[in-house]
């Protein structure tokens, strides 16, 4: 029965921003960490960073939208590892800022495809991996957006709303496998992935943010490693929100 730290992490959209944070910290208590992204050579960075610093970490390439491309990074962790003991699944877009009445079918379907059905193709092939080796963690990416409505985000805010569920859901299925699922649905963080926001809108959400900042990567995959430690083994079904007070 997998309980306490983890050893074998897969983290996805680990090649840049919070997936990375997520990968150096755990690799630096000690994880084997295994890093994909759909730009391989991002997550190769990371890994050699990683490596750099002293830990162990190998690199490979997924489209979480393509469920034969998760299936195949699946069995690519197989054939390295007995059991994976923790994912995090980090990789998701922004997208661009639409009010719905101008939202098109193809800006819909690739925040569905990329946010939800990408969550699901990993916690797919997961939980069939982890029900077989005595358990393990699933700790899923949402968003503040999710807690909150946003204008212009209506596609992101319900693709996130979506995982919450999905991770709800799922978290009472698998608990009889020992399998704990989680969700951290961060407030707005310091990371390149903000880049593409309107201009103001960091200032505005600062504004209306309690502590009058920004997060920083490190606050939220500090978040991650407490899951990923023995006193978080009675934590699943949550959705745990870092947002500065945004949203409360």
């Amino acid at each position: 029965m997998q309980t306490g730290p983890v050893e074998n992490v897969l983290v996805t959209g680990g090649g840049s921003g919070l997936g990375r944070a997520v990968a150096e910290t755990l690799a630096q208590g000690g994880a084997r960490v295994f890093v994909a992204d759909i730009d391989a050579a991002a997550a190769a960075e990371t890994a050699a960073a990683i490596g750099r610093a002293g830990g162990r970490a190998e690199a490979g390439e997924v489209d979480v939208t393509d469920s034969d491309s998760v299936k195949a990074l699946f069995a690519w962790l197989r054939s390295l590892i007995p059991a994976l003991d923790m994912v995090i699944h980090t990789a998701g877009i922004l997208g661009e800022t639409v009010m719905v009445a101008d939202l098109t079918d193809e800006q819909w379907r690739r925040m569905m495809a990329v946010n939800l059905d990408g969550t699901f193709y990993c916690c797919r092939e997961t939980v069939a991996w982890m029900k077989d080796t005595g358990g393990g963690r699933i700790v899923l990416f949402s968003s503040v957006a999710a807690l909150q409505p946003t204008p212009g985000a209506a596609h992101y805010s319900a693709a996130k709303g979506a995982v919450n569920m999905l991770a709800r859901s799922l978290a009472v299925e698998v608990a009889r496998h020992n399998v704990r699922v989680n969700v951290v649905a961060p407030g707005y963080v310091a990371t390149p992935m903000l880049a593409g926001l309107p201009d103001g809108f960091e200032e505005r959400i600062i504004r209306q943010t309690p502590l009058k900042r920004l997060g920083r990567p490190e606050e939220i995959s500090g978040l991650v490693a407490f899951l990923a430690s023995a006193e978080a083994d009675f934590f699943t079904g949550q959705v745990i929100s870092p947002n500065g007070g945004l949203v409360i």
